[in-house]
């Protein structure tokens, strides 16, 4: 072997190998900021829908208010309301304006939401930190 190919095979080996070294480095966890991202804040509606229970039909739609360090998500059927509201908000930023948001619920009880804002009117919110069920909320 001449020097010249062992040189080459030295670099090459070394080039190779760092960079598989490079791509195993995991990546860094995700910050966790207090409060809720201000681009967010306000109250989010859903398009009303209408509801046909046998001889009465009633308007249904989900709203969201988003506050500085809190959030209430309350389901409309009617004149009865169902929700809960989280304090002790904290957010992550996952992507180009999106985000994770966090609450404290109850003792021990938490609930996450993830939050993508496509416009200044607009924005879709889905459940836990893989957007489950995600939905249309329009600014009230």
């Amino acid at each position: 072997m001449t020097r010249f190919t062992a040189r080459l095979t030295l670099v090459v080996g070394a080039t190779f190998g760092s960079l598989l070294f490079m791509a195993a480095q995991p990546t860094q966890a995700a910050t966790w900021h207090k409060g809720t991202p201000s681009n967010v804040r306000g109250t989010w509606k859903t398009k009303k829908l209408k509801v046909n229970t046998g001889s009465t039909s009633l308007t249904a739609y989900d709203q969201v208010t988003i506050g500085k360090t809190s959030l209430a998500d309350y389901s409309y059927t009617g004149s009865s309301r169902v929700g809960i509201k989280g304090t002790s908000a904290k957010y992550a930023t996952v992507g180009k304006y999106t985000y994770v948001i966090k609450v404290k619920i109850a003792k021990g009880v938490y609930g996450t939401l993830h939050v993508k804002k496509q416009s200044s009117k607009v924005l879709v919110i889905g459940n836990g930190t893989k957007n489950v069920n995600p939905a249309k909320y329009y600014k009230a």
